[in-house]
């Protein structure tokens, strides 16, 4: 069986410490030989505030100092909404059919996976890591039918995970990381200086030299 590869997706508007920090805990965690970091090009559920091409720069710009990081920009340059079920699809031929992903979830978005498109099909492409704040378990008697389903018969440990091509599903509990990317964009509206620690120098050095995020007009 080969090595898993981590897949961490987002808009990462602007991308931050604790992305970093998942990527870092679930290489660790599950032995990962790699994480792709996967800004995206042209999200349906949400609109960033910063454009494709800044998002894709700074996060090239926060993995410099991340070996195990690297940053995938096809997403970016699909020139259609960005599907997770059409990133998977393309790793795999780009990797191999019997290359095992693992998908790196926050718990919200895991939560909110039903409404993702073919998300079944998801579930056959790569393993689902859910990452969670330390304390909080997954609310499983309150997931949706189908998930709690897909949840119970899915649920796997680490070795498990490492033994099977995909479709297991994983709760890990990382250290707290209490930092957003909300929380961000109103410290760089506001001008405020509470961004150390935050953000990767490089990525902060973007954003003043490419006035991102400043107030609306």
């Amino acid at each position: 069986m080969k090595s898993m590869i981590g897949v961490l997706g987002g808009t990462f508007d602007p991308i931050h410490d604790g992305h970093l920090a998942m990527a870092r805990f679930a290489r660790a965690q599950l032995d990962l030989s790699k994480v792709l970091l996967i800004p995206a090009g042209f999200p349906w559920q949400r609109q960033p505030r910063a454009s494709a091409e800044d998002r894709l720069h700074m996060a090239e710009l926060a993995v410099v100092q991340q070996p195990f990081i690297e940053v995938d920009a096809r997403e970016v340059r699909r020139p259609t909404p960005t599907y997770t079920l059409d990133t998977l699809e393309e790793l795999h031929a780009s990797y191999g059919s019997d290359q095992p992903f693992c998908l790196i979830l926050g718990s919200d978005a895991f939560l909110n996976l039903p409404t993702w498109k073919e998300w079944t099909r998801v579930l056959e492409l790569a393993h689902v890591v859910v990452l969670c704040r330390p304390g909080f378990d997954l609310p499983v008697e309150h997931l949706s039918p189908p998930l709690r389903e897909a949840w119970d018969a899915r649920q796997g440990s680490v070795a498990e995970l490492q033994n099977s091509p995909g479709g297991r599903m994983i709760r890990l509990e990382m250290p707290p990381v209490p930092i957003s990317s909300t929380q961000i964009r109103h410290a760089l509206a506001h001008s405020l200086s509470s961004l150390e620690g935050l953000l990767p120098p490089p990525v902060l050095n973007y954003i003043e030299t490419h006035h991102l995020y400043r107030p609306r007009s």
